[in-house]
């Protein structure tokens, strides 16, 4: 009898322990990826930077935006001046 309630309680924690072991697997933070990102004025090479892919692609979206805002705004006449506040000579 002793036996039969241990493996009913076997049982009966196996899929709490697989649950446990799930959750845990959900929380495991995302693989970071490594670019060299070339710095400006720099004879050095750069550095490098390292982010989830998620925030990768957010920042490429964000430079996306921004040169397609440039652009439409050069289209518009905007900032396409020579003087230094963006104005014609």
């Amino acid at each position: 009898m002793r036996r039969l309630s241990f493996l009913a309680l076997i049982a009966l924690a196996a899929p709490v322990a697989a649950q446990d072991m799930s959750a845990d697997l959900a929380k495991k933070p995302e693989k970071k990826i490594c670019r060299a990102v070339a710095t400006t004025g720099s004879i050095l090479g750069g550095k490098r930077e390292c982010h989830t892919k998620a925030q990768w692609d957010a920042m490429s979206e964000r430079a996306s935006n921004a040169r397609d805002s440039r652009e439409r705004g050069m289209q518009n006449g905007a900032g396409g001046g020579s003087g230094v506040d963006g104005s014609p000579r």
